[in-house]
């Protein structure tokens, strides 16, 4: 793919006429492409973004087999045991903390993976849906919550007249290539006085800004947009919506970006990846070690990644936003 580094390019969330070419990134962490794909960076609002409109009808392709993890498939590893604690004590707590009171509360959790956030908001009281894009992923969720959970996309929901209290977005919006047409499109299944959550990655991290292309946060090419705090403030204004909190902290996704980046062999995702390539397995003993190694890495970059947070510039960032 060829570029010319004079052209410049409109933001698509702020309108800034002249977004110029960043660099070219290949795929770091699943290697499905050898390709390198060109970012450009916005001055206005900060974005750094792929031309949506080259790689839109690839993106099925950029996510491998495994990419989407199964509870079931790895019952008792580490992995398992720290995203349910740390979605307990990190996501669901948030998600409490700006939840409408009563009961009933309807909650739509879109692009919900393996379900594993799902379960933990029925447990704690909410009527839960899932809307997921994957077949795969939304097999590994239909085996833990049968019949809550809808592939596909959001338009079969529109259809339907379904509404909601709550929609949560965790680590969507980055991945859509044409996110404000998304966001007017769901705000129509807001139900009176309902809001959304959505946390993505902050390109303008600490981190971030340290590590460059080696950032895990980019994730190229399934990354389609890199979000600032300021872009995704200006995304949400445009598709209707106002902002109501922004967190910079998250404790299951800020020290693994920072990890994950350092130490990209470690990463468990991109480790299951690769083995089930190359062996058709998803464990292996050289992977439980590596997987105890991260984890021990994990916690000691937790302090790192409260600090870059206080300050702001987090690598993730967090907004409870609801429809004007």
């Amino acid at each position: 793919m060829s570029v010319d580094p004079d052209a410049s390019l409109p933001c698509p969330v702020c309108r800034h006429p002249r977004c110029r070419f960043w660099r070219r990134l290949e795929d770091r962490f699943f290697q499905v492409t050898r390709e390198a794909f060109p970012l450009y960076h916005c001055p206005g609002c900060g974005l750094r973004f792929q031309q949506a409109s080259v790689v839109a009808d690839r993106i099925p392709g950029f996510y491998p087999p495994g990419y989407w993890w199964d509870p079931e498939g790895d019952p008792r590893g580490l992995e398992g045991l720290y995203r349910e604690w740390v979605l307990r004590h990190d996501h669901l707590r948030f998600v409490l903390s700006v939840a409408p009171p009563g009961n009933g509360r309807r909650l739509l959790d879109i692009g919900c993976g393996s379900g594993t956030f799902l379960k933990l908001a029925r447990e704690a009281g909410f009527r839960v849906q899932g809307l997921e894009a994957s077949p795969e992923a939304g097999e590994a969720a239909e085996k833990i919550l049968p019949g809550r959970v809808v592939v596909g996309d959001e338009r079969e929901l529109i259809r339907s007249g379904d509404s909601f209290h709550l929609l949560t977005l965790f680590h969507v919006l980055e991945h859509l290539p044409r996110p404000l047409d998304y966001l007017r499109r769901i705000r129509r299944l807001l139900a009176e006085g309902g809001g959304l959550v959505i946390q993505v990655p902050d390109s303008h991290s600490v981190q971030a800004s340290l590590l460059g292309s080696r950032w895990y946060g980019l994730d190229c090419p399934r990354h389609i947009h890199n979000f600032t705090a300021r872009a995704l403030v200006e995304l949400l204004g445009r598709a209707g919506f106002r902002v109501r909190r922004v967190r910079h902290f998250s404790l299951r996704d800020n020290a693994a970006a920072l990890v994950s980046s350092l130490f990209p062999s470690l990463d468990p995702m991109s480790q299951k990846v690769r083995l089930l390539r190359e062996t058709k397995q998803a464990r292996s003993l050289g992977f439980s070690v590596k997987e105890a190694v991260y984890f021990g890495l994990l916690l000691l970059a937790q302090p790192l990644a409260a600090a870059e947070a206080a300050l702001g510039r987090g690598a993730t960032v967090t907004v409870f936003a609801t429809a004007e």
